[in-house]
């Protein structure tokens, strides 16, 4: 720890600040979902998500969360509808309005926050969205594909945060 910053070891004099690592941090299933049931614990901090069969995670990825104006809330959801690309909005009358046509992948699981493919950014691992759980192409697909075989495709989503931000975070 240097002037209050986590600092990692990569290699031989080699070191990463801990806003440049993001590390997969097992979580226990949450109160309320079954030990056979499918579910993906989001975390906030680290900007992770690890796929879960009961207590055994199966998948783990980058993510982009809501950004601070924008916040992913937090709790235990299921997914309730599900698409293979569907157009999102919002903001609207805002300067931050957006309209994506097909937005590939989705998993609304808090009215109308998503997990979701995203193909307009790739800061994952940084917080980028307007709320939503923005993923990779591949690794959306995977967590859909995979979340298919819950009863009606309702895995859970868990979102909880392993950390707090610093105000003074680097730009």
């Amino acid at each position: 720890v240097v002037d209050g910053w986590e600092w990692y070891m990569v290699g031989p004099n080699m070191w990463l600040q801990q806003t440049r690592v993001a590390k997969f941090k097992p979580v226990q299933r949450p109160e309320g979902v079954g030990v056979e049931e499918l579910w993906v614990a989001v975390d906030l901090y680290e900007q992770t998500a690890i796929a879960y069969e009961g207590d055994r995670p199966v998948f783990a990825t980058l993510i982009s969360s809501g950004l601070p104006q924008w916040s992913t809330n937090q709790g235990l959801f299921q997914i309730y509808i599900r698409a293979t690309a569907t157009p999102m909005s919002g903001a609207t009358g805002q300067p931050d309005f957006y309209f994506i046509e097909n937005v590939p992948w989705v998993m609304y699981f808090d009215n109308d926050i998503a997990l979701h493919g995203t193909y307009w950014h790739d800061r994952f691992g940084y917080r980028q969205s307007h709320g939503c759980v923005n993923l990779s192409i591949m690794d959306s697909w995977w967590i859909y594909q995979w979340s298919a075989s819950a009863p009606n495709g309702a895995a859970w989503v868990y979102v909880y945060s392993s950390g707090e931000y610093r105000p003074d975070l680097p730009a």
